[in-house]
């Protein structure tokens, strides 16, 4: 007798629960129609009722609704329009048509996102903290790289290049995110170190950006411990877009004149291209940028010594050259294909596809504070060439009785090929079956998510042999979600959703649910109070569990027996509409609190007892250093005025602050896990013992207090706008630092000693309309040239000042 296998394949799984669901899309037509906007452009999503029958528009804002004989009422509605009811008779067996014209609703503010529950909401209705970041803001700051424009969002930092949400996370030398970043919808973290590759992202072709603030993991997974930034991009409508963007920007010396050892100005060169149109049934957009940037520090070119000024032959400007430390070279193109299959309605598929190829020469850490600032330690800096890329196919099928089912992959590849002799190279392979039934069950208003997630990593690293040995390390995750949203009357909206996640790496395998929880409540026509809980489980990545490498005297090594963390976060919020003459915008407040359990931190300690390098086994690695939690409050504006004839001037603020309070629970806890098995030597290794400063047992590398203002003011002859941006100083880091400070001589405690503080960055921007088609503006970052240090022992920019011209015809 042949064995039958009890356990289905992954690939048997999708497939079956493609065609169940798909299988509750089948209904006879008896009512058709198109569903268009007051400007007669269809209208994707709108949905259609009526009693306990429904259906969605497709593609191309057309339905069709299956209904008895007799007389119906049917109802039409979209976020931010005006629901519509008409009625209509049927005789039997009548085939009758019904068109819709939406018309704007009398709202605050019409924004839609689609990241909090994965369907269009009311920015208003969600039941989590989500800010949105506008196209606008990113296009008019001559943003060269997306990290940078993240900076003015409430509550956001960067330190490294890492993200921080609400002081979510620390510094972890680029290994390992709780922060998930994805493109439309699909994750662009890479496979091995969990890390963005932040101008890689495209920027030319945006929609809106969407921040999640919270444990996001029931719908996005491991990575969205503290939140989730998914950058939406735009597909074109019946008006094709061309765009043309180029900058050009100069540095301004640093105010440390004994830091500057050069005698040409720093510069860098942005071209930035977009075309977006339909040609019959096919949605395409092709763009792409090219970048060439000296990097705001030194060149790399050993003097005999820093007070004698490079030859300005020497130091000419060459934007593709990489001859300074944080100088940065790349090119990236992109094209993005739609096919709209009228044969089939309501079926879509397509391809997208986006390849990077750069070289980049990046320093950890500063040469010293007198006159080292914008120079390197010795063995701090690596070169590295580049490639990434993903190829992106998809299909989408969305029946007539609302039932959407999407089948979404990637193939994301990337190397990197650094001059230390320690690259890598990674494939993940992701795929993603998700489907949504909007009015399920027969319950009007229901939207039930699905879907199952499997990725496979490969990375092949000299960086990574702390695991194999060979530096081949295979990782999988397999996932599957379900989350609910059930309106209840018109002033109350549900949320609740659980995911199982399975993860291995070289066959070591864990796995465990976790489950979210929210609800809105309109307590007045332009009051929202929301509540939700969610939980996140974070697996550790190749990088955390295998890195092993050097930074001059500073080693970095691995730790195979990292475990897994896992979070819990609570919110409680409240949303109040405010209109004020012309201006109309939202106020939110939330008080918040997310507990850590097994929270993995990059921590120094006595690793291994080895006479090859100089700290006898000394050094960085992560650690799951116990029990943490971050608990705060956050207040942030956003809203837009206009006035004016025909509204052609409007003032658009996004505004907020944030008090976080990050601190660790279990500060003399000793987390060295036996890496020494050596009687002879003792260590501990606990955050007390570890730590710089230990008051209030604020985590490492966090900022308690942050400040995000950003306003524009859009007249017809251009724009004016401002930025300010403000966090309180990191007090708290790797106590080793101060240790390696006398034998580096990095000058640190002196850099501490004479700048107790961070200053205000303020960045200004001015825009000309030369004509209807052309654009000239002029973008000065860090307007008052501040020289400050946001991560010890790494200096920031100072002033840019960026010339740009955009033409742009439709």
């Amino acid at each position: 007798m042949q064995k039958l296998n009890p356990i289905p394949s992954v690939s048997s799984l999708l497939v079956l629960t493609f065609f169940f669901l798909l299988s509750f899309g089948v209904n006879s037509q008896t009512v058709s129609g198109s569903i268009t906007s007051s400007d007669k452009q269809a209208i994707i999503g709108a949905y259609i009722t009526s009693g306990t029958k429904g259906a969605s528009s497709d593609i191309d804002g057309k339905y069709t609704l299956a209904l008895a004989s007799g007389t119906h009422k049917i109802t039409c509605s979209f976020i931010g329009l005006k629901t519509t009811t008409k009625t209509i008779t049927l005789a039997p067996g009548e085939i009758a048509t019904l068109n819709f014209r939406l018309d704007s609703e009398a709202r605050l503010l019409d924004i839609a996102v689609v990241s909090a529950g994965r369907f269009e909401q009311s920015v208003a209705e969600v039941t989590v903290s989500l800010e949105i970041l506008q196209p606008a803001l990113v296009e008019n700051k001559a943003t060269t790289s997306l990290e940078y424009a993240l900076e003015q969002v409430p509550g956001v930092s960067m330190v490294d290049g890492e993200p921080q949400i609400r002081s979510g996370s620390g510094f972890s030398y680029g290994a390992g995110s709780r922060v998930m970043v994805m493109v439309d919808d699909l994750p662009v973290l890479s496979g091995d170190a969990g890390r963005p590759t932040w101008g890689f992202l495209p920027l030319e072709n945006l929609d809106q950006i969407e921040i999640i603030k919270g444990a996001s993991s029931v719908l996005y997974g491991s990575a969205a411990l503290s939140g989730v930034i998914n950058i939406r991009t735009r597909y074109p409508d019946a008006r094709p877009l061309t765009r043309f963007t180029v900058q050009h920007g100069v540095y301004s010396n640093p105010r440390s004149e004994s830091s500057t050892y050069w005698d040409m100005p720093l510069q860098q060169t942005n071209i930035r291209f977009l075309h977006s149109r339909q040609l019959g049934s096919w949605d395409i957009v092709i763009g792409g940028n090219i970048l060439g940037d000296d990097g705001y520090k030194g060149p790399t070119i050993e003097l005999d010594s820093l007070s004698n000024p490079l030859d300005t032959n020497t130091a000419g400007y060459n934007p593709l050259s990489v001859d300074r430390y944080g100088a940065n070279s790349q090119a990236r193109f992109n094209i993005n294909l739609r096919k709209r299959d009228s044969s089939i309605p309501g079926l879509t598929y397509g391809v997208s596809t986006n390849w990077q190829k750069g070289e980049s020469l990046n320093t950890l850490i500063w040469e010293n504070s007198s006159t080292g600032l914008y120079s390197s330690y010795a063995g701090a800096a690596t070169r590295t060439k580049q490639l990434v890329g993903t190829v992106d196919p998809f299909i989408e099928y969305l029946s007539p009785s609302g039932l959407r089912v999407s089948f979404r992959n990637r193939w994301q590849h990337l190397i990197n090929d650094n001059d230390n002799n320690q690259g890598n190279k990674s494939d993940v392979l992701f795929s993603e079956l998700q489907t949504q039934k909007l009015g399920a069950w027969g319950m009007e208003k229901m939207a039930v998510t699905g879907g199952l997630v499997h990725q496979y990593t490969k990375g092949e690293a000299q960086l990574f042999n702390g695991g194999s040995g060979d530096g081949i390390n295979i990782a999988r995750n397999i996932a599957g979600y379900l989350q609910l949203d059930q309106p209840i009357g018109d002033l109350i909206n549900l949320s609740a959703g659980m995911r199982y996640e399975h993860f291995s790496i070289n066959g070591e395998a864990e796995g465990k649910p976790v489950f979210r929880a929210g609800a809105n409540y309109q307590a007045a026509e332009e009051t929202y109070v929301r509540g939700s809980f969610g939980q996140g489980y974070r697996f550790p990545t190749i990088a955390e569990k295998f890195i092993r490498t050097g930074l001059g005297v500073l080693q970095v090594y691995p730790n195979e027996g990292l475990k897994p963390e896992s979070s819990t976060s609570i919110e409680l919020g409240v949303k109040q509409g405010i209109k004020v003459g012309g201006f109309l915008g939202y106020l939110d407040l939330a008080v918040f609190q997310q507990s850590y359990t097994d929270f993995i931190e990059f921590t120094f300690q006595r690793w291994a007892v080895s006479s090859e390098d100089l700290l006898n086994g000394l050094g960085f690695g992560s650690l799951n250093t116990g029990e943490s939690q971050v608990r705060g409050a956050e207040i942030s504006l956003m809203g837009q005025a206009k006035w004016g004839d025909q509204d052609q001037h409007s003032l658009d603020i996004l505004t907020g602050y944030t008090y976080t309070n990050p601190i660790s629970l279990t500060p003399y806890l000793n987390y060295d896990t036996g890496f020494i098995d050596d009687d002879d030597i003792n260590t501990s290794t606990t955050y007390i013992g570890t730590s710089h400063d230990t008051t209030g047992h604020i985590l490492k590398y966090r900022s308690p207090h942050l400040v995000r203002f950003d306003a524009q003011w859009t007249h017809p002859k251009g724009f004016v706008g401002i930025s300010a941006r403000y966090q309180s100083v990191i007090k708290n880091f790797d106590e080793a630092f101060i240790i390696f400070d006398g034998l580096a001589d990095w000058g640190l405690e002196d850099w501490l000693d004479d700048h107790p503080a961070l200053p205000w960055i303020i960045d200004l921007r001015v825009g000309f309309n030369i004509n209807e088609n052309s654009r000239f503006s002029v973008v000065v970052s860090n307007l008052l040239n501040e020289e400050y240090s946001i991560r010890p022992l790494a200096i920031e920019s100072p002033r840019l000042v960026n010339l740009v011209y955009t033409y742009e015809v439709e």
